[in-house]
C-alpha cells in the first residue's frame, strides 16, 4: 500500500469498527472468513460471522410428503447444528487472536438480501466475503451471491478470491475439527 492511499484513507476518516463476514460453510467461504478475521484483528474491529440458511421448502409430490423428509423443526435444528460447527470454528480462532466476534444466523433463501440486511442491522461498515470468481455463462446460470451483494449493498463490500492453497488449508482445518461443509 502506498503512502498516498493511506493518506486518502485518513482524509475521509473511514472507520471500520465492525465487519460482516458471511459464509456458507464451504472451504472457499471459510478461507475468506479467516482473511476477514485477520483483517479485523489488524484494524481492531469487531467481526460479525454470518450465515443465511435457505428457508425450509415443503416438498410437493403427487403422492404426499415422503416418509423420510424432515419436518421444518428438524430441518432448522440440523441446519443450526451444522452452522454452529463452522461458525464456532472461526469464533475459536478469533478468541485466540483477541478479536471480538458475534455470530448471527437467519433462515432466508435470498442470501444477498440477508447479507445486506444483516450488515445494516449490525452497523457493519464493511462486508468481507469470498467468491468463486466465476464469469460469463457460469455466473449467469449459477448466479453470484457476491455480485448480488455488491449490487444491493449501501456500504463497502470487499470480495476475496481465495487461492487453491488457502482452500486446501481450510479443508484440513475443517477435517481436524470434524466440521461439515
Amino acid at each position: 500500500m502506498t503512502g498516498a492511499n493511506v493518506l486518502a484513507f485518513r482524509k475521509f476518516r473511514t472507520s471500520l469498527e465492525s465487519i460482516l463476514a458471511p459464509t456458507d460453510g464451504s472451504a472457499l467461504s471459510l478461507a475468506a472468513t479467516l482473511k476477514a478475521l485477520d483483517f479485523a484483528r489488524r484494524l481492531r474491529a469487531r467481526l460479525v460471522l454470518f450465515s443465511a440458511i435457505p428457508a425450509y421448502q415443503y416438498p410437493i409430490y403427487v403422492g404426499g410428503i415422503p416418509f423420510e423428509y424432515p419436518s421444518e423443526t428438524e430441518y432448522e435444528a440440523q441446519c443450526r447444528a451444522i452452522v454452529a460447527g463452522y461458525l464456532g470454528l472461526v469464533a475459536e480462532v478469533a478468541a485466540e487472536q483477541g478479536v471480538e466476534v458475534g455470530q448471527r444466523v437467519v433462515f432466508n433463501s435470498n442470501a444477498a438480501q440477508a447479507i445486506v440486511a444483516m450488515a445494516e442491522d449490525e452497523h457493519c461498515s464493511l462486508i468481507f466475503m469470498g467468491s468463486h470468481g466465476r464469469g460469463g455463462l457460469s455466473r449467469m446460470f449459477l448466479g453470484s451471491v457476491a455480485l448480488k451483494t455488491l449490487t444491493l449493498a449501501h456500504g463497502a463490500v470487499l470480495v476475496d478470491h481465495p487461492t487453491p492453497e488457502e482452500i486446501d488449508q481450510v479443508e484440513i482445518l475443517m477435517k481436524e475439527n470434524a466440521v461439515e461443509s
